[in-house]
């Protein structure tokens, strides 16, 4: 059972894309390892959460593999922290879990881990991981808290439309009727509640703002059906903007859903490495968590986990907040090169800006001499 404490707390920590792989034996994947065992070790030690959620993309697999003998061991790597303290933890699944087609048999190999919590509470909708988790009061007595986690599956079928999937009406439906099953149970009152979701909604790009000419370099580009656009943070929300929200290029109506029940006061995605903001749209917090690893593309020394404090005398209120591997948690990295590993967060963002800067002008003094293509990789890679 999930309980609030007897200070009446309950402490999540968030850590996504960790992207765990087969090699463990190169000594670039050595180092790696070891950064990202320290930030997670570190992490738990300091913020002693009662739940770890990890958002998805948890191994790296290709859809020609069979990849279970690689899977369970790197599984059980991502977990041995948790495992060692005794901390139950749940998934939501990722786009790139997904990769195998196998799903339904990964997550039956979480589920042998000691402490995962990961279920699959209808077989018959769409998703391989779609449930929720009540919290507890302090005494066991009632719930007070719910938590849901939502498969945001893969690729939509028609590309064409949008790359990203979007979460079905049958998971929508599922989610109301066991929202309002939960309402009833609770005397009429909807159990607050948080989604964890790896892809995240279409909504979130309603915390952003259309960059102006000067504020360009600082700005990030829209990606799918906002690709023409660059876009800053909103004034009031809080984080960092690293890259544009892959959210599905079309509304499935999920948020719409969130509002009609009431019960969601917010929402936590992975999926986009670089970005951790977090801010309000229509009362309903949405925010995105930074990855926890070194095994896939980052910023630096950036990478790092969220952590969220759940109030049992104000459900519907909770902080959050990021610690990240060499601000808040002061570590050193060992799998960077010496201008990565010695520079600060902040001169971090600042050369991403600067390199924006340099790519702008180059794709202009490329006008023309049919090298703009080459310029638009660079930028994607």
């Amino acid at each position: 059972m999930l309980k609030f404490n007897e200070n009446g707390k309950f402490t999540i920590m968030v850590a996504t894309d960790i992207h765990e792989k087969a090699d463990v034996t190169s000594a670039k994947a050595k180092k790696k390892m070891r950064d990202g065992r320290v930030l997670m070790e570190t992490a738990l030690d300091k913020i002693k959460p009662d739940l770890v959620v990890l958002l998805g993309d948890i191994f790296t697999n290709r859809e020609n593999e069979e990849p279970f003998a690689d899977f369970r061991a790197a599984i059980k790597r991502v977990a041995q922290p948790m495992i060692d303290r005794g901390i139950p933890f749940a998934i939501s699944l990722g786009n790139h879990d997904h990769d195998g087609l196998q799903t339904a048999k990964q997550v039956e190999m979480y589920k042998e881990l000691e402490g995962c919590l990961i279920d699959n509470a209808d077989p018959n909708i769409t998703g391989n991981a779609n449930y929720n988790l009540l919290v507890y009061s302090h005494d066991g007595a009632k719930p007070v808290f719910n938590l849901w986690f939502i498969d945001s599956n893969n690729h939509y079928e028609d590309l064409s439309v949008s790359k990203y999937d979007i979460v079905h009406r049958d998971q929508i439906e599922w989610y109301e009727k066991t929202a309002l099953a939960l309402k009833e149970q609770n005397g009429g009152k909807v159990i607050p509640a948080l989604v964890f979701q790896h892809i995240p909604v279409i909504e979130c790009y309603r915390l952003l703002r259309k960059a102006k000419l000067w504020e360009r370099p600082w700005a990030v580009r829209g990606e799918g059906a906002f690709s023409k656009n660059y876009y800053v943070l909103k004034e009031g929300v809080e984080g960092y903007l690293g890259q544009g929200p892959c959210t599905p290029d079309i509304d499935c109506g999920q948020f719409k859903s969130w509002k009609k029940i009431g019960d969601v006061v917010g929402a936590y995605f992975g999926h986009d490495h670089l970005n951790d903001y977090n801010g309000q749209v229509e009362g309903i917090y949405l925010g995105q968590c930074k990855t926890a690893s070194f095994r896939v593309y980052t910023d630096g020394a950036r990478s790092g986990v969220r952590e969220i404090v759940l109030n049992e005398a104000e459900p519907e209120k909770y902080e959050t907040k990021m610690y990240h591997f060499k601000e808040e948690l002061g570590l050193e990295p060992t799998s960077l090169g010496p201008i990565m590993r010695t520079i600060t967060d902040r001169q971090s963002v600042n050369l991403t800006v600067a390199r924006n800067v340099l790519l702008g002008a180059g794709a202009v003094v490329a006008a023309g001499y049919g090298v703009s293509k080459l310029v638009k990789h660079i930028k994607n890679k």
